[in-house]
């Protein structure tokens, strides 16, 4: 759906110049019309002042996205969409921008808009009407060509009387909405009957992205009526309850869409393609991603010879790529991935236009195909997550236009070509976990505009080539899980832009360069297990003001500080094991208030554990394998935290002593505890914790909690159910043998074992797993799942508790809200709401 939001973009951007440009000095708005929008301003709310130039004294059509006649000074256009602004967070084509919504109105829309009699051009989107229905008065504004309120928060039943706009070009009511400053994709927008659609014969554009149209039976044969149409976007519209009375037999539909270029009918759950969309020659833009297509692709006569954009992804196909599809020779760009096609790629030298091609996470099991190098339009390349063999062909050199090529995940077992290098555009370069073996080329310091370079877990020898270095708008290395040897070069230290490094678990030798120490906007940075020695003294931290992960375990090195010094950088993770840091305990540990993972095993220490070590945010200890003697119990039993995040403990291999402490309940989510080969007395204590408590323990809890007080707690965080890709997390276990033929989907069952993660990507830090049973369970009103659910979680400060959800579960609302009915951990007795929104 990006490529088609792009498309419509830029012709909308067109009108709207032109239209700007129309104003003159001497256009003069009339009286009844400057009062008709002073009504409308009176009834929106305006807190950024977007509409502080609508005053009395200043002629109207001169206020801000007003637009007037040169020659009536009538009113003919209302440019009110919010502004948005995008953020490219990631320079990777497989993540859209953020898109962020800058001022939106809000409040109502006043009947005063019916005296604007002239008005051709509305557009109100990207605002916030907060749940009001569309206007039904918006069908007597009878010269409106173009009409925008996608995105602005209208809820309920699309009007009828939007069909007695005759001279409409444009109907835009998709549903992307903004929760905060964020955009997402939902709405609460639907249409029972789309007749009123037919009378829109000179419309041309058409946009209900997620507009529930589940009950809207003729969507099709109305559409058909309308042979002007030039883009259809129906994304997530629900067509899945209507597409079996198309079913396979859709070659008998003759469509009437000769004009249309852009088709979208994404996340809808057709279960073929139909076929009539294979007779639409004038068709450019073709997004079909996310439906729940499943066998071969047809191979009937494929009439697309306009189509420069194929999007497929997201599906269950399989077999071959066939002919009829490597014959498209006009396309620009063609995503497959997620889907499980196999196969050869002969013939791919037809795509000679192509900018774009991810055929990621497939199963093909080919050698890479030598005709890749005659893709020489190639700008990005996506051939991850299959299982290609073989060696990376040098001549993919000849693809001079490369920015983004991912190799990554296959079985790929040659050396690295040096010719892979040669492409100066070179931005992005993943070729991580296959078998590729030999050095790395020295030819890498040719990708100057190099952001990521990604070759882990291979099997890379040899030493990091100095020439590295002159990459100096690299962000991501990733060399981690090879056999490099030899010293870090020091030209590396050149890398100024270095985000995150990872070079762990190679035979990495040497000292490390006094220029790594200047990269100061690292964040991550990764040397463990490998064989570097020497000093590390305070100073070397100083411009490393930004590192918040660590890993430096398993080296032979030595941290030399002042007893008062006090790191500028504030460490998450912190992973020193095997350094020599006594024999006193590191107190600049202290000054960590954000640590949550800290090794300090076979680190020479022979000192007590400081009181204060429990009191912080500590999740991951293991200060084991040194010589700490003393005992454990003030430490663990005089905690001053009031919510215990600790999981896993580590205190094996000392010379600790005294009795083992009786307070594991300050700890409940606790999971792991090693105090083996210490010198501890006295008998091993009943409870060992909330996680497996005895009765006892329960009871005595229970005692306790006439003590405690409630207290409100708002976590935010992102559950990622996929049952349209491979390895779904959730899966169908039975259904009723009416299921099919129910128009609701009565009685199917699924369970599900889904990620939860901090941020809205997939690959975003998992902090738990949401798992439980959804089933079906209406027969006759709108649809929704009855869910049990447990929210458990596994990182943070709430590891080892979890969440009882349970209730109905309305999929296609907006919102969701779903009960907490208790927990267990730190959510014992919890009750609650549970609030979810679809982000995609």
């Amino acid at each position: 759906m990006g490529g088609s939001t792009h498309f419509s973009v830029f012709l909308l951007v067109a009108i709207i110049l032109l239209c700007s440009s129309s104003k003159t000095a001497n256009a003069t708005c009339y009286a009844s019309e400057k009062q008709a929008l002073m009504d409308f301003k009176k009834d929106l709310k305006d807190p950024y002042g977007r509409l502080s130039s609508w005053i009395h004294d200043v002629d109207c059509c001169k206020w801000e996205g007003v637009v007037c006649s040169n020659r009536s000074g009538r009113v003919i256009q209302l440019h009110l969409q919010s502004p948005v602004r995008e953020i490219d967070d990631f320079g990777d084509p497989e993540f859209q921008d953020e898109i962020v919504v800058e001022s939106p109105l809000s409040g109502k829309i006043s009947h005063s808009l019916q005296n604007l009699t002239h008005l051709r051009y509305l557009d109100l989107s990207l605002n916030n009407f907060s749940g009001i229905p569309i206007p039904s008065f918006f069908g007597s504004l009878r010269s409106l060509r173009y009409l925008n309120l996608s995105g602005a928060g209208f809820q309920g039943m699309v009007p009828y009387q939007l069909g007695n706009l005759s001279s409409l070009r444009t109907l835009s009511l998709g549903g992307d909405f903004q929760v905060g400053e964020e955009l997402f994709l939902a709405s609460d927008l639907q249409v029972d009957n789309l007749q009123w659609l037919a009378g829109l014969s000179n419309l041309e554009h058409l946009d209900m992205s997620v507009v529930n149209l589940s009950t809207a039976s003729n969507w099709l044969e109305v559409i058909n009526t309308i042979p002007s149409l030039v883009e259809i976007h129906l994304p997530a519209c629900r067509l899945d309850l209507i597409s079996h009375q198309l079913g396979r037999d859709t070659f008998l539909f003759h469509a009437n869409f000769s004009s249309l270029t852009v088709l979208d009918l994404s996340t809808n759950f057709f279960a073929y393609v139909p076929r009539w969309i294979f007779d639409l020659t004038a068709l450019a833009y073709l997004d079909l991603h996310d439906n729940s297509f499943e066998g071969p692709l047809p191979r009937d006569l494929w009439n697309l010879t306009s189509l420069k954009l194929l999007d497929l992804s997201g599906n269950y196909l399989n077999g071959s790529v066939p002919d009829e599809l490597i014959h498209l020779n006009n396309l620009i760009s063609l995503n497959l991935r997620w889907n499980r096609f196999e196969g050869f790629l002969d013939g791919i030298w037809n795509w000679s236009s192509l900018t774009s091609l991810d055929l990621s996470n497939n199963n093909f099991s080919t050698f890479l195909p030598s005709q890749l190098s005659t893709l020489t339009a190639l700008i990005s390349l996506d051939l991850s997550r299959n299982q290609f063999r073989g060696s990376i062909p040098s001549s993919i050199a000849n693809i001079s236009n490369l920015q983004y090529l991912d190799l990554s995940r296959n079985n790929l077992s040659s050396s690295l070509p040096s010719e892979v290098f040669t492409s100066k555009d070179l931005i992005t370069l993943a070729a991580n976990s296959n078998q590729l073996n030999g050095p790395i080329p020295s030819t890498v310091g040719n990708c100057t505009k190099l952001e990521m370079l990604w070759l882990g877990d291979n099997a890379l020898s040899g030493s990091i080539p100095s020439h590295l270095g002159r990459c100096t708008k690299l962000e991501d290395l990733s060399l981690n899980d090879n056999a490099l040897s030899g010293s870090i070069p020091s030209n590396l230290g050149k890398l100024s832009s270095l985000e995150f490094w990872d070079a762990s678990h190679n035979k990495l030798t040497g000292t490390l360069p006094e220029s790594l120490w200047q990269l100061s906007k690292l964040e991550e940075l990764g040397i463990a297990d490998n064989l570097i020695e020497g000093i590390v003294s305070e100073s070397h931290f100083n411009n490393l003001t930004v590192l918040r992960y660590f890993y430096a375990s398993g080296n032979s090195l030595t941290l030399k500080v002042s007893a008062s010094w006090t790191p500028r950088a504030q460490f998450e993770i912190l992973e020193l094991g095997s350094w020599k840091l006594g024999p006193q305990f590191p107190t600049w540990i202290r000054s960590q208030k954000i640590l949550r993972d800290l090794n300090l095993s076979f680190a020479g220490i022979s000192d007590t554990i400081p009181p204060w070590l429990f009191n912080s945010s500590l999740g991951y200890t293991d200060l084991s394998h040194n010589q700490l003697h003393g005992g454990i119990s003030h430490v663990l039993c005089e905690v001053k935290n009031e919510y215990q995040v600790l999981g896993y403990l580590d205190l094996g291999e000392n010379s600790l002593s005294g009795e083992i402490p009786d307070c594991w309940m300050n700890y409940p989510q606790l999971y792991h505890i090693n105090l083996n080969s210490n010198n501890f007395t006295g008998s091993i204590p009943r409870d060992h914790g909330s996680i497996y408590q005895s009765p006892e323990a329960v009871k005595k809890w229970f005692k306790e909690l006439r003590h405690a007080k409630e207290k409100l707690t708002e976590l935010h965080f992102y559950v990622h159910d996929r049952v349209t890709v491979e390895s779904p997390t959730s899966v169908l276990i039975a259904q009723a043998n009416t299921t099919s033929k129910s128009p609701m989907m009565f009685g199917p069952t699924y369970v599900f074992d889904d990620p939860m993660t901090l941020g809205p990507e997939p690959s975003s830090k998992i902090i738990g797993h949401a798992h439980g049973i959804t089933s079906s369970a209406l027969k006759e009103e709108d649809a929704s799942q009855i869910g049990i659910m447990n929210l458990a979680f596994n990182d943070g400060k709430f590891n080892g508790s979890a969440l009882s959800v349970l209730g109905d579960y309305p999929f296609f609302q907006k919102y969701k809200e779903m009960a907490i009915v208790g927990g267990s951990g730190a959510f014992r007795l919890a009750r609650g709401i549970v609030t979810a929104i679809i982000y995609t």
